[in-house]
């Protein structure tokens, strides 16, 4: 199934899916770093931090996923986001697997969304630790009647997710799956959002 990320290319560059060799990826990166920095104007230590953030994502986008770095506060917050597709809905285990992690500092925040190509879906936001740093994640999740779509974004400074969300939010609004028939029932993404205990509402007034 054939994954199209719509994106704006200011704010966001698409990481190649294709298979290359260790060289490619980092001549491929830096030259496209660069040339991202050159176009808005930022400094040379930007543009390789970029670049090594390409180089990074290149070497584990597939055939089943398509990647990008957003780039938000000037080039001072970079985040991969990655969406993936399954050409089958997702049973309930797998969908709270993917969603929720034991990492989780924190209980998440969530919110029920809408993609005009993939119907109604659910997101989660997440504090995770893992080893000895903190890390912002945020998740989507759309299940149709005849495939799934899932997108990560991060890992991220916490602080940063506030300057990468809405970029990738929008991402999803316009990107498409070819083939996913999206379903009008919210039943599902409803129960997992009333599933999440939320700071505050389980305090004694």
């Amino acid at each position: 199934m054939q994954i199209t990320l719509r994106h704006d290319p200011e704010r966001t560059i698409a990481v190649p899916h294709a298979q290359r060799s260790a060289a490619e990826r980092t001549a491929w990166a830096r030259q496209a770093g660069f040339a991202f920095a050159a176009r808005n104007g930022v400094d040379d230590a930007v543009a390789d931090r970029i670049s090594l953030a390409l180089d990074d994502i290149a070497g584990v986008t597939g055939d089943d996923r398509r990647s990008l770095l957003l780039i938000g506060a000037e080039g001072r917050v970079l985040a991969p986001l990655t969406v993936f597709a399954a050409a089958e809905p997702l049973p309930e285990t797998e969908q709270a697997a993917f969603l929720w992690s034991p990492s989780a500092l924190l209980p998440a925040t969530t919110e029920v969304v809408e993609s005009e190509q993939f119907g109604p879906g659910f997101t989660a936001t997440l504090l995770e630790r893992h080893g000895d740093h903190d890390f912002g994640f945020r998740r989507w999740l759309f299940v149709g009647r005849n495939a799934t779509v899932g997108a990560v974004l991060g890992p991220v400074a916490p602080y940063g997710l506030a300057f990468v969300e809405e970029i990738a939010a929008g991402v999803l609004r316009e990107s498409a799956l070819e083939g996913f028939v999206p379903t009008s029932d919210r039943t599902r993404v409803e129960q997992l959002d009333s599933a999440v205990v939320r700071v505050g509402e389980d305090w004694q007034l």
